[in-house]
């Protein structure tokens, strides 16, 4: 420690959702967390100011501290003898916005696709690639060449950075001219229309080809050089055009922050990006413990992977990309059905969208019910998929054996081990994890449970050693998830792959088989040191060791974690598709191996796997036929007379057909004319009883006074038995 180190420090990490705020202090020469919390960003209107949300989190911190930080208009400083006030404020940010940016480059093939590498390093936008060569499948108008469809491309596009490159050095100038020329035709195309410009030119090209591309663009617009993308056939060279990138970003799009001139004047250094500070951050974690180490942060807007081996530094910044505001973006990558076959359920497309569209505009929603944390962990491992192709693109050797995992995606979940599922899920252990020379390799998981590892770098720059002490003591220390191997087979669903003995420094020791198709978890506590040994069956092989060779660590090599060790037998690729039972409950069998959730999936449907009861039928016995009883003559009837004499008679005549009398019917008087006619007449007289009807009067009563008499009289007890008084 020096005597210009802070006696306490205030550390702000600005996300697009959430703003993490950290007070470390020095005891005892090393600095010591005292504190952190966490409160929404406050960028967007009607506030529009992010120190509002910074101050949110610092009253948590007073409130856990008992100590005065700051006021309504700024920090208390400096740090006093009571504890209150701070020496200094450290700030990095992710939400300022991505620059917009034009690729132009010879081939899309080569220098094109080192470009899109050099793109990935900030937090950018890539418009469109100009190339000399025709690529993709580009509508084209009849007599429109590719050289025009490009340029009316960029016309329409917006101000924008452009990085141009192309060929080797030394080699030929001619394109790279040409490819000036058009940058510089459209440049002038856009101030004839509204008065627009590209903002600024970095050439990571042809170094001889410099002299033209100035003398084409320099009067047109600012163009700064750097070293070549691609030098000679074969090598690539990144990390100049990416620092230039990095700059360009910070002096364009991080003054954009709301409230930026004021935190800039309460910081004790420079505001920089998120994603600065974790370059330096996993290249020191990777020298200092001699370990290929991969850091993955899956954030809302932005998810973002940075692996090193000490010396060399691979980056992906994929921007647009995340679990809330870059929702948008990650389907449109990755696609529904990719998303859709993680989850334990089934779920159509139109119904991911709109659950996608709910998240989109309600982001601060931490998910609550256990679909949507499902359908939240599917994203994480589709958003780590994006991730870990972007770097396996840029090194297709990529290996590491130390995997620290942050983001609010990860750490709100219901369980430790689902985090770890989808870290592994995600980031395809077949590939990371490749053993060379290697007898066994297994795989450290650590996960930032507190969103300290953003902290971590933005101290890095100027205050390594609060870095260090910040990194050691909080994040590694208590962030460990579980160490992990996996072990690939070509045997079937079931079959024995190897018999685990995990024999702990002070203990019984644990042994387990594991079977192809799961994945199994040995618990070592945190603090606790284990021995591993695998016993595989003849026709499996453990890393560069023979088929069914035994296979043990180091004495006490296994350290403990909150999961202990996993074993992850499962075949690979893994899943493949939703659209059946099988693959749905392949999902939730393995979040069960872990422990997250117990018993069937609920979400498939349940079969009854008892036979229905039966009883045997009784044997049945042929039942003669009983004799023919003997037949029986019916008595002879008189033929009746069927048809009447009319009808005999007037059947010979059936056009004079007439209907008989009533007479000939049995009835005596004829039919009312009313029944025969149309309409049906409606009685006028008064109904007086709805019960049994009575012949009716022919002359009403002109008042009731007789008709009430002979009620009374009718009502009249009756006096004795035989009706006598």
């Amino acid at each position: 420690m020096t005597t210009a180190d802070p006696a306490a420090l205030l550390v702000v990490d600005i996300g697009t959702l959430f703003t993490h705020v950290a007070l470390l202090e020095l005891v005892a020469g090393e600095y010591r967390l005292l504190g952190r919390a966490q409160a929404l960003s406050t960028l967007e209107p009607p506030i529009a100011d992010a120190w509002h949300g910074i101050l949110a989190a610092i009253r948590e911190i007073e409130q856990l501290t008992f100590r005065a930080i700051a006021h309504v208009d700024g920090l208390m400083t400096p740090h006093r003898a009571d504890g209150s006030g701070v020496d200094g404020m450290v700030v990095t940010t992710s939400a300022a916005g991505t620059l917009p940016i034009v690729l132009a480059a010879i081939s899309n093939d080569t220098t094109g696709a080192s470009l899109r590498r050099v793109a990935r390093s900030s937090y950018t936008t890539v418009l469109d690639m100009v190339t000399l060569d025709e690529y993709g499948d580009p509508d084209l108008a009849e007599g429109e060449s590719w050289i025009d469809y490009q340029l009316a491309n960029l016309v329409r596009l917006p101000a924008a950075t452009v990085l141009l490159a192309g060929g080797i050095d030394g080699g030929n100038s001619a394109p790279l001219e040409r490819l000036a020329h058009m940058l510089g035709f459209t440049v002038l195309r856009l101030e004839q229309i509204n008065s627009r410009e590209f903002a600024h030119v970095i050439f990571a090209g042809n170094t001889a080809a410099y002299p033209g591309i100035e003398e084409a663009l320099s009067t047109i617009a600012p163009i700064t050089a750097t070293a070549n993308v691609l030098p000679a056939i074969g090598v690539e060279q990144l990390m100049p055009a990416r620092l230039e990138l990095i700059r360009s970003y910070n002096d364009r799009v991080l003054p954009k922050l709301p409230s930026f001139n004021r935190m800039r004047a309460m910081s004790s250094d420079m505001i920089r990006c998120t994603s600065d500070g974790f370059g330096p951050l996993v290249r020191f974690i990777a020298k200092h413990h001699g370990r290929n180490t991969l850091i993955v942060d899956i954030g809302a807007m932005t998810s973002a992977g940075y692996a090193s081996d000490g010396t060399q530094l691979h980056l992906t910044v994929e921007t647009n990309c995340g679990t809330a505001y870059g929702i948008a973006g990650l389907v449109d990558k990755v696609g529904v059905t990719n998303i859709t076959r993680w989850l334990p359920f089934e779920m159509s497309d139109s119904a991911l969208r709109e659950h996608m569209l709910n998240r989109l505009i309600r982001p601060q929603i931490v998910p609550i019910d256990r679909e949507s944390l499902l359908i939240e962990q599917a994203l994480v491992r589709e958003a780590l998929r994006v991730v870990s192709n972007d770097l396996f693109d840029e090194q297709p050797q990529l290996a590491s054996d130390l995997i620290i995992a942050t983001g609010g995606a990860l750490t709100h979940t219901m369980h430790p081990a689902q985090a770890l599922l989808s870290i592994v899920d995600g980031l395809d252990f077949g590939r990371l994890q490749q053993y060379r020379d290697r007898s066994l390799l297994i795989s450290d998981i650590y996960l930032d449970r507190d969103g300290l590892l953003a902290l971590c770098g933005a101290t890095a720059w100027k205050y390594p050693d609060a870095s260090f002490c910040l990194l050691e003591q909080d994040v590694l220390r208590n962030g460990a998830l579980a160490s992990y191997l996996a072990i690939n087979s070509s045997l079937r669903l079931g079959d024995l792959v190897a018999e685990v003995e995990l024999v702990p420094v002070s203990g019984a020791p644990i042994i387990m088989q594991i079977h192809h198709g799961e994945i199994r978890r040995l618990p070592l506590a945190l603090g606790k040191r284990a021995t591993l040994r695998l016993r595989p069956t003849k026709q499996v092989q453990i890393g560069a060791n023979l088929p069914g060779e035994v296979v043990e660590t180091g004495l006490a090599a296994i350290t403990g974690s909150a999961l202990g060790l996993v074993i992850d037998a499962r075949p690979r690729p893994l899943a493949q598709r939703n659209s059946d039972i099988p693959s749905r409950n392949q999902q939730w069998q393995w979040l069960n191996q872990l422990g997250v959730v117990d018993g069937l999936n609920p979400y498939a449907p349940q079969y009854d796997d008892q036979p229905l009861p039966f009883e045997m039928a009784p044997a049945l016995t042929r039942i003669p036929d009983p004799a023919p009883a003997p037949a029986q003559m019916l008595p002879e009837r008189e033929e009746p007379n069927a048809i009447p004499d009319w009808l005999r008679e007037e059947g010979e005549n059936a056009n004079d057909l007439t209907m008989p009398p009533p007479s000939d019917f049995g009835v005596e008087e004829p039919l009312p004319d009313w029944l025969g006619g149309m309409d049906v007449p409606v009685s006028s007289d008064p109904v007086l009883d709805l019960g049994e009807r009575r012949p009716s009067q022919p002359i009403a009563p002109a008042d009731f006074s007789a008709l009430r008499n002979e009620l009374e009289e009718q009502n009249k007890p009756k006096r004795g038995f035989f009706r006598r008084k």
